[in-house]
């Protein structure tokens, strides 16, 4: 099954203590909100790197991502949402969290975690590589000596 990421999930995986840091917020200028762009930009990333190995199919919707990636989808976009607070130090475990879900995304770029098909499969954007398979036999000129070329010398 496929899954929208929205700000309520981002939002649930918060602790309360970081919610009112950001909630305070002094910025500059009004940036806006700026979790439905983080989201998105997370989305097409994600489906990217799944679009990445050959075999994965895409669902038809641009906005759902496998809901067994909704996990480390959010540690990333937490931690995206928390390094623009000003003044907050998310914490080691936060940054931690960060990283492993960015080591997962980069196996399933390499094809080592594949996601399950989604119910409205598109063939992947990405053509596939034309490697040369086989063996390419590769012979030497042919001999130069030998009696019947040397015309009985």
């Amino acid at each position: 099954m496929w899954i929208p990421l929205t700000e309520a999930d981002l939002l649930s995986s918060l602790t309360e203590s970081e919610r009112d840091g950001f909630g305070r917020t002094d910025a500059p200028e009004d940036p806006g909100d700026r979790v439905p762009q983080l989201l998105g930009d997370l989305v097409a990333e994600i489906r990217g790197q799944i679009a990445t190995c050959t075999q994965n199919s895409l669902s038809a919707d641009t906005t759902l991502i496998p809901q067994s990636m909704r996990a480390n989808a959010l540690a990333i976009a937490r931690w995206r949402l928390l390094i623009t607070v000003p003044s907050y130090q998310p914490g080691d475990a936060r940054k931690l969290e960060y990283e492993n879900a960015v080591k997962y995304f980069a196996q399933v770029a390499l094809c080592k975690i594949r996601p399950e098909p989604p119910d409205d499969a598109v063939p992947n954007p990405v053509p596939e590589e034309t490697a040369q398979h086989g063996v390419q036999v590769v012979s030497g000129p042919g001999l130069r000596t030998g009696r019947q070329r040397m015309n009985g010398l």
